[in-house]
């Protein structure tokens, strides 16, 4: 919440103007806080204010769809952090709403905001043809009990490793192939290494609960490599990237250079779709209900593959 709340602040033309919980104290001390002006003590009670035009729906994974739909069908547009949801059906149901309801909905991948990212697409050329993309999201454990931790709901391909399928499929295209080993710890996946085979590249990455901290993105073509040392939250402007060994460098947008201006430039981005009834687009050319449509057939097969191959190592007999 911390970094969503401030992400607004930073935004232009937009205002954070309610905040529900099911616990009415936790609503009030949050409103407090932020200086947010309408708390509600129920997700009915936001969706029925007339003075909400869009929801940021940043519930744990298995509520996403559930409460996208409503804020859906209640009227507003809604903008839904990552991943959209764990399955292909759940995101199909919540297009679907959003078509029929004319009204907006995205995926809150605010990294793909940062303007390193654009900047990286525009200078991948130089590298030659993309071959191969490696990615880690490596990163400290939830505590205990955090719906990170959930079966089914949680675990580190869809908290960490959603990013890494995103970039792969940015700069690598879509697979055609996938596979994925992980370990499991009570039913969660802690650590997933996958791999992406396509048409004209292949990609791998690991996301881990338990690994040293690691964030980085190697792209590595036919002419040379472009390596993103921060790729998912630069700490620091300019922001800094290579290619071919030579630093880019990434100046401040038109926000003010702090490390939650990926935020603020997503909500911007969100709002002027709203604002002009235009879908929304990151980075441009990149249609986003496409992208997220991408990114879930991927980790649900990601998954599925995960699941398979534990069950082939620990020598259970109930695969069919």
């Amino acid at each position: 919440m911390a970094k969503l709340a401030g992400g607004f602040r930073l935004a232009r033309g937009v205002a954070l103007v309610a905040i529900a919980s099911r616990d009415g104290d936790r609503a009030r001390a949050a409103a407090a806080h932020w200086n947010i002006p309408h708390p509600h003590g129920s997700y009915e009670a936001l969706l029925a204010d007339s003075g909400v035009d869009a929801v940021l729906v940043a519930l744990h994974n298995g509520l996403h769809c559930e409460w996208t739909v409503r804020a859906l069908e209640a009227g507003k547009h809604v903008l839904c952090e990552k991943p959209l949801a764990p399955t292909r059906a759940e995101v199909d149901r919540m297009f679907a709403t959003a078509h029929r309801c004319r009204r907006w909905l995205m995926e809150g991948f605010m990294y793909r905001f940062h303007p390193q990212i654009a900047e990286a697409t525009r200078r991948v050329a130089a590298i030659g043809n993309v071959v191969q993309v490696r990615a880690y999201y490596q990163g400290a454990c939830p505590a205990a009990g955090n719906p990170r931790l959930w079966p089914g709901t949680g675990g580190a391909l869809l908290d960490l490793g959603c990013y890494c399928v995103n970039l792969a499929r940015l700069f690598a295209g879509e697979p055609n192939h996938v596979a994925a080993e992980a370990h499991f710890v009570h039913g969660v996946d802690m650590t997933l290494t996958g791999k992406l085979t396509g048409a004209r590249a292949t990609a791998e990455f690991t996301c881990s609960f338990e690994l040293p901290g690691r964030y980085e993105a190697e792209i590595l073509g036919t002419k040379g490599r472009l390596v993103l040392p921060h790729p998912w939250r630069p700490p620091a402007w300019p922001a800094e990237f290579l290619v071919n060994d030579r630093v880019v460098r990434v100046e401040p947008p038109a926000v003010p250079a702090d490390p939650l201006a990926p935020f603020a430039l997503e909500i911007e981005h969100f709002s002027d779709c709203i604002r002009h009834n235009r879908p929304p687009q990151f980075p441009p050319g990149v249609d986003a209900e496409q992208d997220s449509r991408g990114n879930v057939r991927v980790l649900e097969q990601l998954a599925a593959g995960a699941r398979v191959t534990r069950c082939a190592e620990s020598g259970s007999s109930n695969r069919r």
